[in-house]
């Protein structure tokens, strides 16, 4: 492999991360936090009335830990999107609600995506971000299964 490509896809991986904190900024909220909050407030989607957080699912989605999750949600919390409470009928389980500002909040981070989301879908165009798309999830497969090998 040439050290040229080896930069060229070094310097993709910073201005990923570079957009990614864009986005973030614009939603003015960490992607992870968006995501969460907008799954706990039911704004994620027409079709899904995702009130419980589903922490395995969203641990997928996200590919984070569990930890990881919790950290977000004290984050949350302690900018009072949202609050916790013990189930009085199973005190095993924790339920979550977005507050009136959480859901506010998640409102905002969704418009904003979307009109960013659009603007680069137009500018970008449908097919480019399908193959690129495409590309970064057989890029994705391919490093998770090097990761398995290795453990």
């Amino acid at each position: 492999m040439s050290s040229e490509l080896r930069e060229q896809f070094f310097t993709s991986i910073v201005h990923f991360r570079k957009l990614e904190s864009s986005f973030s900024s614009e939603c003015e909220m960490q992607m992870n936090e968006m995501v969460i909050l907008q799954s706990i407030a039911g704004t994620c989607c027409r079709e899904c009335p995702c009130m419980n957080l589903d922490v395995p699912k969203m641990q997928k989605k996200l590919n984070i830990s569990k930890p990881a999750i919790s950290y977000i949600l004290n984050t949350l919390e302690k900018k009072n999107y949202i609050t916790r409470e013990i189930d009085p009928k199973d005190r095993r389980k924790v339920s979550i609600s977005a507050t009136p500002e959480g859901k506010a909040a998640a409102e905002q981070s969704k418009k904003k995506f979307d009109e960013l989301w659009a603007e680069l879908l137009a500018r970008f165009g449908e097919d480019n971000m399908r193959q690129l798309l495409g590309l970064m999830h057989d890029l994705d497969d391919l490093y998770s299964a090097l990761s398995r090998e290795r453990d």
